[in-house]
């Protein structure tokens, strides 16, 4: 997160880095706690037990161990404070299923998990849009020429289609 400026603006900035750490600490842990109760079972997790619905799905295809290795890698990077920026970031679709699954109830309770952890990792991401500002930029700076550009992007276009095609034929 930036350094904090002088002045008012530089504490208000100093307020918001802290409450923005503050938040990144409480969702690292979170993510870890949650993430090693899968292996461990600190306590009953009744969200994946076989059935209908999008998280039996996951645990049925085999994907639930990837989500939660996900989530002790995310949440051990943001305890650590370590390739936070990149943490925060790759916790944002993990962070979105999981307001989806919990709003989806229509309960009270899941609908409140669902925006604080929404705020969560907004307020995190916030804390280091600094970091994603290049990211964000309209042009990248290649040096491509306009026509080899223009040029790339159709055959990259293409190629996508091809092997589209390709694919499903091979499964025919």
């Amino acid at each position: 997160m930036p350094p904090p400026e002088n002045g008012k603006t530089g504490e208000r900035l100093r307020a918001f880095t802290g409450f923005a750490y503050g938040c990144q600490f409480l969702y690292g842990g979170w993510f870890l706690f949650h993430g090693l109760n899968y292996w461990f079972e600190f306590y009953p997790d009744r969200s994946i037990q076989p059935g209908p619905g999008l998280v039996p799905a996951i645990a049925a295809a085999g994907l639930m161990a990837v989500v939660k290795a996900l989530e002790v890698g995310i949440g051990v990077a943001l305890l650590a404070n370590r390739f936070a920026a990149l943490a925060v970031v790759a916790a944002w679709p993990i962070t979105l299923m999981i307001a989806f699954v919990t709003a989806s109830h229509g309960k009270p309770f899941g609908v409140g998990v669902a925006v604080i952890i929404i705020a969560l990792n907004a307020i995190m991401s916030l804390g280091y849009l600094e970091r994603y500002r290049p990211m964000l930029a309209v042009h990248a700076n290649a040096r491509l020429p306009v026509p080899s550009h223009a040029l790339a992007a159709i055959a990259g276009f293409a190629a996508a289609i091809a092997i589209t095609y390709l694919s499903l034929a091979l499964r025919r």
